[in-house]
């Protein structure tokens, strides 16, 4: 019998906010649960989170609501402000932080030996603030770490504020974790070149989708989907097709910033045939993928492990996607076609080539792409990992 192990995995978001990455810190705790690896508690900061509160379990410790508890796992909610956009940071000077901290230390107190601590991407406060909270409790620390490079931001100025900012701080998550995980080679190597020469293990996500008994229609669409920012390079794709002349439609799925930019920029070039179906749901998703033949196009200059990727490939499309971080890693068969990043002129001919070739390049992944990324199996990593 599997000795029981208990995490505490400390993330600056979590479902319903509605980034890719956190589908995985939530699939993380869901797949230790079903393989019965034992309890699960996430710590978050408070940003949407509160339109599901009503739904679920109340915790109560000390006669106070510490927030909520599903079926299989607790989800606890830590007062927080934003210093700059999407970099949340608790109030650690409120009771209910204390209250909070003072919980955890409670159940790591009757049960040290079975806790471990995972955090996840060094630049987020809610790394180092735990990391020192394993450290001055004595549980073992795993760190997860997700990004393959430095943050690129809207200036030179501020990109190289925010390297400097990497190197006082999060060298010492290197150092101090007893145990690092990356989510790619790309991600490893780029923790052992500029942080740190020790051992790096890697860990694959799993991905949880639905499968669909249906019959591709004939047209092949070209697609976009994923949030609407700037280093998604979305109007380099719209560039590229302007200049395609092809009765191929191009649908684009998600919304964020740059969705007027975008929207005035098919207007202004006259740009026939894309059509925007903004936010839509992960089923709507995965359906339309099954449905459809597909050539998804990923044009980002920035990726983790991409998970569009991956889904694409599951749902036997074709993608065309940069050649960044760790994307290269997914698959190693032709139905993932790779450019390089900003290179219009590439796209274009790889565009032309996908849909030339479509029906001999689908499906090629899809057996490579269930057997990689299979949650059952990258858990019991996971499991064997920590419990060491």
């Amino acid at each position: 019998m599997k000795e029981k192990i208990n995490i505490i995995q400390f993330m600056p978001y979590f479902p319903p906010h509605k980034w890719g990455v956190e589908t995985v810190w939530e699939e993380i705790g869901k797949y230790w649960i079903k393989n019965n690896f034992w309890e699960f508690i996430n710590i978050v900061t408070e940003f949407n989170q509160q339109e599901e509160l009503e739904k679920d379990e109340k915790i109560i410790f000390e006669n106070k609501i510490i927030w909520y508890k599903k079926d299989w796992y607790e989800v606890l909610v830590c007062p927080s402000i934003e210093i700059i956009n999407n970099f949340p940071v608790y109030k650690i000077w409120t009771k209910k932080y204390r209250l909070i901290k003072k919980y955890l230390q409670k159940k790591v107190w009757e049960n040290k030996n079975n806790f471990r601590g995972i955090t996840h991407t060094r630049f987020f406060l809610t790394s180092l603030i735990w990391g020192l909270f394993t450290r001055r409790n004595w549980i073992k620390w795993i760190h997860i770490e997700h990004w393959s490079d430095y943050v690129k931001l809207s200036s030179k100025l501020k990109t190289k504020l925010s390297i400097i900012y990497d190197k006082i701080f999060w060298k010492w998550i290197f150092k101090k974790a007893d145990k690092i995980l990356s989510i790619s080679k790309a991600c490893k190597s780029f923790i052992n070149r500029e942080f740190v020469d020790r051992k790096v293990d890697i860990f694959y996500r799993g991905l949880e989708l639905n499968t669909f008994n249906i019959e591709k229609k004939w047209n092949i669409k070209l697609l976009f989907i994923w949030r609407l920012v700037k280093l998604k390079w979305v109007d380099y794709l719209l560039e590229v097709y302007k200049n395609l002349w092809i009765n191929n439609k191009l649908i684009i799925i998600w919304d964020g910033e740059e969705r007027q930019k975008l929207e005035n920029f098919i207007q202004n070039n006259k740009i026939k045939n894309v059509k925007f179906l903004w936010f839509q749901n992960k089923n709507f998703i995965e359906k339309f993928l099954a449905e459809n033949n597909c050539i998804l196009i990923n044009p980002s200059y920035q990726e983790w492990l991409p998970t569009t990727v991956i889904e694409w490939l599951f749902y036997k499309n074709v993608v065309i996607a940069s050649d960044v971080w760790g994307t290269n890693e997914i698959s190693n068969k032709e139905d993932l076609i790779l450019f390089k990043a900003w290179d219009k002129k590439e796209l274009e001919e790889k565009i032309k080539f996908s849909i030339k070739n479509y029906e001999i390049l689908k499906w090629l992944s899809f057996e490579n792409v269930k057997e990689k990324f299979d949650w059952d199996k990258n858990i019991e990593k996971l499991f064997n990992f920590i419990i060491k």
